[in-house]
């Protein structure tokens, strides 16, 4: 898949767990930065290939695109039983339970590189999976943030649970005000879609839900800003 724009590009140029096969910039594009982002390549032993903007336009598939791009085989998911034992002991995770918009995916991504979440977990089916759309959305956040596929989400909570964690369905009826609220050295927030939300298994098997206080007649806001209030109030408020 091609990954697009500057500033995907360069971040995942400065990923240190995804690595493109090559890099194609249009000779459109300011010399200064295709040398820039040549040198980059370079140094990390990446090719990079200079073509015209046609040729560009035809190998990524972008019509007008930004002539910055760089070729990936696949999105290397981070392995669940690897990431949870490298995981230190204060944690704050979110875990997502239907949630099949790749801006929405991609708003969450950017909330969690930039409030220090440790990981994003999302189930194989039912859920969007890493896309250009993605990184474009992530502001290049999918190269850093670890990003776990489980085939069982309900059974992914026990199993993090028996790990030390504690975790909680972010809802509009949440028992805990997320003023309140505490969390623990392991805390996890299990964010469901707008339309569907939380699947009800998954929901019982959380330790309890959390809301985020809203003036009346505001019903829900969108997931991706949910994202972001739950994690900059919990990382500040967790354990030292």
């Amino acid at each position: 898949m091609w990954i697009t724009g500057r500033h995907p590009v360069e971040e995942l140029l400065a990923s240190g767990r995804q690595k493109p096969l090559r890099l194609l910039l249009s000779g459109s594009i300011p010399a200064e930065s295709r040398k820039s982002l040549a040198g980059r390549a370079a140094s990390l032993g990446i090719p990079c290939h200079t073509c015209n903007k046609e040729e560009w336009e035809r190998r990524t598939g972008e019509r007008g695109g930004p002539g910055i791009s760089a070729e990936m085989e696949e999105y290397r998911y981070a392995d669940f039983h690897e990431w949870v034992a490298a995981l230190p002991g204060r944690v704050l995770i979110f875990l997502l339970d239907g949630i099949t918009d790749p801006h929405n995916l991609g708003a969450i991504l950017r909330n969690a590189r930039a409030f220090g979440i440790d990981g994003v977990i999302v189930p194989k089916d039912r859920s969007c999976p890493v896309t250009p759309a993605v990184f474009r959305a992530s502001a290049g956040a999918a190269a850093h943030v670890p990003i776990v596929q489980v085939t069982n989400l309900a059974r992914t909570v026990e199993t993090l649970q028996e790990d030390g964690f504690w975790l909680y369905a972010a809802t509009e009826e949440g028992e805990t005000d997320i003023s309140a609220m505490k969390p623990a050295a392991r805390t996890g927030i299990v964010l469901g879609s707008e339309e569907h939300g939380i699947r009800k298994l998954v929901r019982e098997k959380c330790d309890g839900s959390v809301r985020i206080p809203m003036e009346p007649g505001v019903n829900s806001l969108n997931v991706g800003v949910t994202a972001g209030i739950l994690a900059f109030h919990l990382r500040t408020h967790m354990p030292r």
